[in-house]
């Protein structure tokens, strides 16, 4: 199966079951006839742009984006970074960015859409955002400006 097929099927499987972790993901992938790795399956959600998003219920589950990029504006970028940042925390050229659980990877995808000056790279977890900035002086603002984003 190629690339193509393949983020087909699991747009498919998104859309019609609610799905909550990777593995789950690759379970429903195997009974499809597809075995596939978790560092492909991540990849391959990263390129659909995949979220990891709360349901009305509470629960947490796999989304498809269903609308224009999440930080399409500064103002819709500051909204969101606002609230969905509790924390921030720096060391040398690392800048930490607390969320709650879940939301890391929205916080994440808004600072790739939307980079700061100085930010070199993200790496989004559950609750975390591991910010990488291009120096120590930069890694200094980053941290000011988001503290006064979440203020």
């Amino acid at each position: 199966m190629n690339k193509k097929q393949r983020l087909g099927l699991i747009s498919k499987i998104l859309a019609s079951q609610k799905i909550s972790d990777q593995e789950n993901l690759k379970e429903s992938l195997a009974k499809a006839g597809l075995a596939i790795s978790q560092s492909s399956l991540s990849r391959d959600l990263k390129a659909l742009g995949v979220q990891r998003a709360r349901l009305t219920d509470g629960s947490f589950a796999y989304t498809m984006p269903d609308a224009p990029p999440a930080a399409s504006s500064k103002e819709i970028f500051k909204r969101r970074f606002a609230t969905s940042v509790t924390g921030v925390r720096r060391s040398n050229v690392i800048v930490l960015v607390s969320t709650p659980p879940g939301e890391a990877q929205l916080v994440g995808r808004l600072l790739d859409e939307v980079p700061p000056s100085g930010l070199l790279g993200t790496v989004a977890g559950d609750d975390t955002v591991l910010c990488v900035a291009s120096s120590p002086k930069s890694a200094i603002a980053l941290e000011k400006k988001f503290k006064e984003l979440i203020q």
